[in-house]
């Protein structure tokens, strides 16, 4: 190691291969400490093989995202969950409607000042996008052309009360656009759920209008930003935003309502284009209010306090071996938060989030 006055501290001594097998076992936030020290620690820390490296392993330790919103400020506080529930890496953000974590990122809106945030809570960075008047966000990945995107739609409501789309949006990070681009949207269907990307399309929950609520799944495809529709089985219904949503259920798309009793059913997404559902039947072991929010990767459900006061507790249940064991999150100190939502296959990510990555 040598250092000359006045410039970066470069590495002679040992193999770029070594370097980067040292620091793919470093958190995030590290790494953040470390680009300021060498110029070829900083060429290898933002380029596209180390960071897709490093996701690859992240993969493999996935972690629980918890989202803490407080009405007062309107601040919205994200930490990751390690095994044992302690809270990791977090951060504040404006806002609060979330989408499910991608690849380490997170996206969220803010309604009464019209930004967009995309966040990285390992980092502790984040960027907003500015000019989104908004209603609904989904946030994506693109895998074809390695790029994230983020669909924007606003609604109306229109003489009759009915509501209508008024406009549907993307934007593309790291693309070749810029800025917000107006696209046309063939199912424009009001969303009941949250927005899950799977292999490069995001699938929400929606109704045909608020009136009679007939409900579906419609998919975007992040690539050719078209939409596709996917209909759901008969007298299978999205009840509300609060009651239904889509989750991860061993690497498939699930439907899953909120149940007063302790069985519920999941109906998984088998095949996409033969629009093919299967229903799964699970009995809850305990009486307590509680939501799925999908499973992780050892195949156990997740499930979250849906009513708490000021403990929060996470329950995993195995159905195959019918045990379960519950967590009590440990205190944050924080006494303000009026809502509080929890995700599943959340990884840490050491992508740093430039202003220059929005083009």
């Amino acid at each position: 190691m040598r250092s000359k006055e006045g410039d970066d501290t470069e590495s002679l001594s040992l193999p770029v291969d070594l370097i980067i097998e040292i620091l793919t076992k470093l958190p995030p936030r590290s790494l953040s400490r470390l680009i300021c020290l060498s110029k070829l620690w900083l060429s290898i820390i933002h380029g596209k093989y180390f960071n897709d490296l490093y996701l690859t392993r992240s993969s493999t330790r996935p972690r629980l995202l918890l989202h803490r919103y407080c009405h007062d400020t309107r601040r919205s506080h994200y930490s990751s969950l390690s095994g044992g529930l302690s809270l990791g890496d977090s951060i504040t953000l404006p806002g609060c409607q979330i989408s499910p974590p991608v690849h380490g990122l997170i996206c969220c809106v803010d309604h009464d000042s019209s930004i967009v945030v995309i966040g990285n809570p390992s980092t502790g960075q984040f960027l907003t996008l500015t000019d989104a008047i908004t209603d609904v966000i989904f946030f994506g990945y693109d895998p074809v052309n390695d790029l994230y995107k983020v669909l924007s739609m606003y609604f109306v409501h229109d003489i009759d009360g009915s509501v209508v789309l008024e406009k549907s949006q993307v934007l593309t990070l790291g693309g070749a656009q810029e800025s917000w681009r107006v696209i046309e949207c063939k199912y424009p269907y009001y969303p009941g759920t949250q927005g899950i990307c799977y292999n490069g399309v995001v699938y929400y929950g929606a109704w045909s209008n608020l009136t009679d609520r007939r409900s579906v799944v419609v998919g975007f495809d992040l690539r050719s930003e078209e939409f596709s529709l996917i209909t759901l089985p008969e007298d299978v219904q999205i009840i509300s935003r609060f009651e239904s949503d889509l989750v991860r259920y061993n690497g498939k798309i699930a439907l899953v309502n909120v149940s007063l009793t302790r069985k519920f059913d999941l109906w998984v997404l088998m095949d996409v284009k033969k629009h093919e559902w299967s229903k799964y039947s699970v009995v809850a072991p305990t009486c307590d209010f509680f939501r799925c929010r999908g499973t992780i990767e050892t195949g156990e459900l997740i499930f979250e306090q849906l009513y708490f006061g000021d403990q929060f507790s996470i329950l995993y249940y195995d159905p195959k071996q019918d045990k379960a064991r519950r967590v009590d999150l440990e205190r944050s100190g924080d006494t303000t938060s009026s809502g509080r939502k929890l995700f599943v296959d959340h990884v840490e990510s050491p992508m740093f989030l430039p202003r220059k990555f929005i083009h």
